[in-house]
């Protein structure tokens, strides 16, 4: 499999035709210049409505990505929700319940899975991508897990919760990239399996509230090496073995186990270590709450390059930000208001509209920033 992104076929469809999760082959550009939507950008309801009020007839959509058993977006969908819906909370609104409920399921599937692969149990590839499949079927828009896994609710055991969710972003990344079957099943696999060297950690550290010793951080560091071990020896993907190996693996060499580089980093270690990154910011943690996905935006854009694949880590930010498009947020001084534009040069800083109809350029009015979703 290439390292890099390649060039999809492309079809040009009318915005009144187009899909859910249909995935942008070009970027989507105003008649003034202005970069509405970027490519690699999943469709959703929020930015659909966006391309509705600005005027443009057709888009470029990747064929790879459309699905002709999905419905067009519904009439509710064109008008956009009242105000009273957009603004419903997260955990409230039905699509989100049957996702938890889907979630704690298919977690505790995973669990006994993952445990019983850790002790010499053969990988079927399909039955652990039907874990996240089933998950994933549960949405109409499939980039609503970028919201979604920072709500849900976890058991004490945290290591199986991450391995799902990082397998979901996996996935809704390889629906990005328009991959074909065999290669979403193997990212997904990948990713459900990535922290199985876990299992060989004490408990008493790899669940400890506290803040961990240098020597039990120098434990946990030990599980990439554990996890290629217990997988090196199974009939998969020489990629599926070497994403557990090399997740925490940097591009300039500061990672480990091994301190490579670049050229050394597969193609699906690179997307499972964005993955995992973001699903350890945006969840909650016994030591902190969950992080805004803006300020983990921030944190990406000003501290991770030339760490992370840049053009993987561009694809990943965008599709966070264009998914919030719409979106109701809590800025640092208390003010509710609506995501009504991303600025692409500063995607951590977007235009709001307040409840008071005050329109704030964030990346010029720096005394402010979003603080949460609501």
């Amino acid at each position: 499999m290439s390292d890099s992104v390649m060039e999809a076929a492309e079809k040009k469809v009318s915005v009144k035709e187009i899909k859910p999760d249909m995935v942008l082959a070009r970027d989507v550009v105003t008649s003034g210049g202005t970069v509405l939507l970027a490519k690699n950008t999943m469709l959703n309801g929020g930015n659909y409505t966006k391309l509705l009020s600005s005027g443009v007839g057709y888009i470029c959509v990747v064929t790879g990505s459309i699905n002709e058993k999905n419905d067009n977006f519904t009439e509710k969908e064109r008008q956009a929700a009242s105000l009273e819906q957009q603004r419903r909370l997260v955990v409230e609104r039905p699509e989100f319940i049957e996702f938890q409920h889907a979630v704690d399921d298919k977690v505790e599937e995973a669990k006994q899975y993952i445990r019983a692969i850790s002790d010499g149990e053969n990988i079927d590839l399909q039955q652990m991508f039907s874990i996240t499949d089933d998950i994933m079927g549960t949405l109409r828009c499939k980039n609503d897990i970028l919201t979604f896994i920072g709500f849900i609710k976890e058991s004490d055991e945290h290591t199986f919760h991450h391995c799902v969710n990082v397998s979901l972003l996996s996935n809704l990344f390889g629906r990005w990239l328009a991959m074909p079957q065999n290669e979403l099943v193997e990212l997904t696999t990948a990713g459900m399996l990535h922290d199985i060297g876990k299992t060989k950690i004490p408990n008493e550290i790899l669940n400890k509230s506290g803040k961990l010793t240098d020597e039990e951080f120098a434990v946990i560091k030990k599980h990439p090496v554990l996890g290629y071990r217990i997988l090196q020896n199974q009939d998969i993907p020489e990629t599926v073995k070497l994403a557990a190996l090399m997740h925490h693996e940097k591009l300039d060499g500061s990672g480990y186990p091994m301190g490579v580089k670049d050229e050394r980093i597969g193609k699906i270690a690179k997307i499972i270590a964005i993955c995992d990154i973001y699903d350890a910011m945006t969840a909650n943690r016994v030591y902190r709450g969950k992080i805004c996905p803006f300020e983990v935006i921030k944190m990406f854009e000003s501290k991770v390059y030339g760490e992370l694949d840049t053009q993987y880590l561009l694809i990943f930010l965008n599709n966070i930000a264009y998914t919030y498009m719409g979106s109701w947020v809590k800025l640092t001084d208390d003010v509710e208001a609506e995501v009504v534009f991303i600025n692409g040069s500063q995607l951590s800083r977007p235009i709001v509209r307040t409840l008071d109809e005050r329109f704030i350029d964030l990346s010029v009015e720096k005394s402010v920033s979003i603080d949460s979703l609501i």
